[in-house]
């Protein structure tokens, strides 16, 4: 079994950064074989600090997380298809906990440590988070959605949902339609328990009048929000099986 870490890097950080990323990789393979595959959205790989031995995508400017998880994905080699940020640094067995989690379960569509529950009958709306806390290494809770800066799938669970939407550039709620979409072909989504990671929430914690770059132009994040809730509204609506309600 042979994982892919996609990663999309648009900016020039202080550590956890891609390259602490990248180093954290061969502790958290424990011996499986891996690969960090990297989408540049707009930025070099000298600036961004991408390490030699990195497998490279150039998008030549900032199309998005959606666009630069895709690309990254249709570089990758890997049977397990792991999506993260630039700001997560993974621990000990981090990635095999995953790459197991979805080989002895095949009802697991998408899986990560962080899960959560939502209210899908209107703007989509996080109603509550998986508690992993007394949770064994291993352990499988469901839920509805796992938070996007950490998750995996199987290669070709993910060709079948037709990877990411691309309609959500350049960010809110790709990893949730993503979930969506898996859920549909009747797999689950799962919070698993022993992934050890570290997380410094970056994008999440913007302003709503934050200025995004993306695609040679600039909108402030409300107005990239709002237009992906109509979007994602029109795509689920009518689907009470997954939750989502209303037309």
């Amino acid at each position: 079994m042979s994982i892919s870490v996609c990663v999309p890097v648009y900016r020039a950080h202080e550590p956890p950064n891609v390259a602490t990323l990248a180093a954290s990789l061969p502790v958290a393979l424990g011996g499986l074989d891996g690969e960090l595959v990297v989408a540049l959205n707009g930025i070099s790989a000298k600036q961004a600090g991408v390490p030699d031995g990195t497998v490279i995508v150039d998008l030549k400017l900032n199309r998005g997380v959606a666009p630069g998880w895709n690309a990254a994905a249709a570089a990758a080699r890997g049977d397990v298809l792991v999506f993260a940020n630039d700001d997560v640094t993974l621990g000990r067995n981090a990635l095999a906990v995953i790459a197991q989690a979805l080989h002895e379960h095949p009802d697991a569509g998408v899986v990560g440590p962080v899960g959560s529950k939502w209210d899908l009958s209107g703007a989509p709306r996080e109603v509550e988070s998986i508690d992993m806390a007394d949770a064994e290494t291993g352990e499988l809770r469901r839920c509805e959605s796992v938070a996007g800066f950490l998750f995996a799938c199987r290669r070709e669970v993910f060709e079948a949902a037709g990877g990411f939407d691309e309609s959500y550039a350049p960010c809110i709620c790709e990893e949730l339609d993503l979930c969506l979409a898996v859920r549909a072909q009747g797999l689950h989504c799962y919070a698993v328990g022993g992934i050890e990671h570290e997380h410094d929430y970056g994008i999440s914690k913007a302003r709503p009048w934050t200025r995004i770059r993306h695609n040679g132009r600039s909108e402030m994040l409300w107005r990239i929000h709002r237009r992906n809730i109509r979007h994602f509204r029109g795509k689920w609506a009518g689907r009470p099986e997954l939750g989502v309600t209303g037309k």
